[in-house]
């Protein structure tokens, strides 16, 4: 009984130290002072930096990185992940383009084409519930399958020339604030609410801390899972959807190692690969501190190749640093 009682003890405490977790918690916490740190460093370096037309640069380029994260820091938490992003952003532009040029009303496009971005979410969803297949395999398979539709849809030539009101959707300005920007704050506030608040943000903690123990208390851990898979594969179709309009074509590279800088992102800011562990504000602010530093690098004239070098280096960091915690948690429970 002991076994079963003790990891939902543990989701519920991360369930309410949310809010406190969220403003003053230690990752977070760590974040914020990084991002300061190297804004304070980069200003010295190069003032233009902190230029605003830069900086409005840097959170226009990740907006909808910190729309995706919100669906991977879920899925994280439920102790599962996703490496079929790319796949799904590139095929949903392509569905939708060719749909579009080949005369279809763009709202009917688009819809189509969010349908087949889900289809991919529900294909990992199965497979890693209902087949009990390996997340990191079944979404690289879906991946390679998403992308070889977006390359085999365009046969290398890119769909473009759409309608003014698609093209809307990722250019128009609410306020004369790019809506892009809404689209990050929307997913923010929902996606921290539903994760701190909801009894869906509860079972997802309580999956990731024990899944044989949730299923034995009623949670229902496939229901649960397949929801986070589907609801991450339509905000990549969402993202897809909005790098069309705003290229104003849609290419089958339109995105190249999203799902990498998200997942890196996600850990960054707090995500534990054990699941159990993280907050919707921690991947934002792993997303801002990951932009920061690709940009500063380029401002610091260092080659676009060694990007994901340094990026990996501080992933080595922090996942290091959550592996130390552990082990010092542990010692400290057994004293």
């Amino acid at each position: 009984m002991t076994a079963l009682v003790a990891p939902a003890q543990l989701d519920v405490t991360g369930r309410r130290s949310f809010v406190t977790r969220m403003i003053f918690g230690p990752r977070e916490a760590v974040l914020i002072g990084l991002i300061v740190v190297l804004m304070i460093i980069m200003w010295f370096i190069e003032p233009r930096f902190l230029a605003l037309a830069n900086l409005r640069a840097i959170l226009i380029g990740s907006a909808m990185e910190m729309v995706l994260v919100v669906g991977v820091v879920f899925l994280m938490v439920g102790k599962m992940f996703d490496l079929s992003l790319d796949g799904v952003i590139n095929m949903v532009g392509v569905v939708a383009g060719l749909l579009m040029v080949g005369g279809v009303p763009w709202p009917i496009a688009c819809a189509a084409a969010l349908a087949a971005g889900a289809g991919i979410g529900l294909i990992n969803g199965i497979c890693t519930t209902t087949l009990n297949m390996n997340p990191l395999m079944t979404t690289l398979a879906t991946w390679w399958i998403a992308r070889g539709i977006a390359f085999g849809l365009t046969q290398g030539i890119s769909p473009y020339g759409f309608p003014q009101q698609f093209v809307d959707i990722g250019y128009s300005r609410l306020a004369g604030i790019p809506i892009v920007y809404y689209y990050a704050l929307a997913a923010l506030v929902i996606g921290a609410l539903v994760l701190a608040f909801t009894k869906y943000g509860y079972d997802t903690f309580a999956v990731g801390g024990n899944r044989l123990a949730s299923r034995l208390r009623g949670i229902p851990t496939r229901r649960v899972t397949m929801t986070a898979f589907l609801v991450l594969a339509l905000l990549a179709g969402f993202t897809g959807l909005v790098y069309a309009a705003r290229l104003n074509a849609a290419t089958p590279q339109a995105a190249v190692n999203v799902n990498l800088r998200v997942i890196a992102a996600a850990v960054i800011g707090g995500c534990a690969l054990a699941g159990g562990r993280g907050t919707v504000i921690g991947g934002v602010l792993g997303v801002l501190f990951v932009s920061l530093l690709l940009s500063s690098t380029l401002v610091l004239g260092i080659d676009g190749v060694w990007q994901y070098t340094i990026l990996g280096g501080v992933i080595l960091v922090a996942v290091g640093a959550d592996a130390l915690a552990a082990k010092v948690r542990g010692q400290e429970d057994l004293e």
